[in-house]
């Protein structure tokens, strides 16, 4: 890793109107304005200590994500954007991303998003199905969706993302297909797109594998429907940049690039996740031990969630991350970065173990389309 001084913050508000049947994220349901408050008081708190930890930082991304960051006031945001301007050297040009559920997204309370700074939303849409978003769980529906993506461009924003899921049960194709019909003509400049994972531990998990109250779609099914929705999303002139994110030319996600692209990132917030000087580490997930922490005037990291890998095992988490993005991986920046040749580390007959799913050239490793129907098991062979 080439350590800059340029840094990537992400926020984490653990709270949601109610927590929907697929989701195994930190998250809790809560909308109790004072235990938000305490929250945001903690996280101001935490702004202050992470900072000094590590004075010269340029943060060149910010993303404020959760569960449903818009469950907050318009003034609990102001005062969190307030304390990272007066912490950090944020750079004029950062790219401020917060995430948002369409049922708590009044354009008055997007407005004053927007007059804080933040340029970018990301509004979890999922679905523009009734029904299919009655069984997820979501708190909204499509008419909320729709109002929520008006508001945001009345507020200001000329940076939308819009989050679907595919692979939900008793999802058809017509639904999937018009999902992504709906989003092109509301035209975001960036569009993700997830396969639902059944998760142990969520009610979709029990509905499936447990009451078998439902079934999930076959792997058959799972697959036409992430590469229809990559045809029209290509024909409507959208990038794919990354395995599960397009984006129109010139608004790809530059906050998640630094994840795949081994560059260093600040967690703050309950469990957030942090990697910085070659360190990977991890806020206490605990919400008393983490409150308790930043009372006293500490780092909330847990230490056992302090981890140095090898550098081996950092050239595996380089390699299956760059492998996401669709133009893969660099092998003479891995060279760069490790100061080992990549086929001298790997079994150059890899290449040949999956022809049509491997792509190999100009010094270049990346999947091909097929090649991302199965990008677990390839990328597994380097980790």
């Amino acid at each position: 890793m080439t350590i800059t001084n340029k840094i990537g913050l992400y926020l984490h508000i653990p709270f949601c109107l109610r927590k929907c049947r697929y989701c195994d994220f930190l998250s809790f349901a809560c909308a109790d304005e004072n235990i938000l408050s305490e929250y945001t008081e903690a996280l101001i708190r935490e702004i202050k200590i992470k900072s000094t930890e590590w004075p010269y930082k340029i943060a060149d991304s910010i993303y404020i994500g959760g569960g449903t960051p818009s469950l907050l006031s318009e003034k609990n945001i102001a005062r969190i954007m307030g304390s990272l301007y007066d912490n950090f050297n944020v750079d004029r040009n950062s790219e401020i991303t917060i995430e948002c559920n369409p049922a708590t997204a009044s354009e008055e309370k997007l407005r004053a998003f927007r007059e804080t700074g933040i340029n970018r939303i990301s509004i979890g849409i999922q679905s523009w199905d009734n029904s299919v978003l009655r069984l997820m769980g979501r708190a909204h529906d499509k008419n909320d969706a729709f109002t929520a993506v008006r508001s945001a461009k009345k507020a200001g924003f000329k940076n939308i993302n819009l989050d679907l899921m595919f692979g939900i049960p008793g999802q058809t194709m017509k639904m999937w297909r018009d999902s992504i019909r709906q989003c092109i003509f509301l035209r975001p400049q960036h569009i993700s797109l997830y396969s639902l994972q059944l998760e142990e531990g969520t009610q979709f998990y029990k509905m499936v594998y447990e009451d078998h109250i439902l079934s999930e779609p076959s792997e058959l099914v799972d697959r036409k429907m992430y590469h229809d929705a990559l045809i029209m999303l290509e024909d409507a002139g959208y990038n794919q940049y990354e395995i599960s994110n397009a984006a129109l030319p010139g608004f790809e996600s530059k906050h998640n690039l630094k994840y795949w692209s081994y560059e260093e990132y600040m967690g703050l917030g309950l469990g957030a996740s942090s990697f910085i000087g070659g360190v990977r580490y991890k806020n206490c997930s605990n919400m008393i031990d983490y409150l308790n922490h930043i009372k006293e005037g500490k780092s909330p990291v847990n230490p056992e969630d302090i981890e140095k890998y090898t550098k081996r095992e950092e050239m595996g988490i380089y390699t299956f991350t760059a492998l996401r993005k669709k133009e893969g991986l660099d092998l003479g920046e891995f060279e760069d970065i490790f100061g080992r040749e990549f086929f001298k580390v790997y079994d150059p007959t890899v290449i040949n173990t999956y022809f049509g799913y491997l792509d190999y050239e100009d010094n270049r490793l990346k999947l091909t389309d097929k090649g991302r129907d199965i990008s677990n098991r390839i990328m597994a062979e380097f980790v």
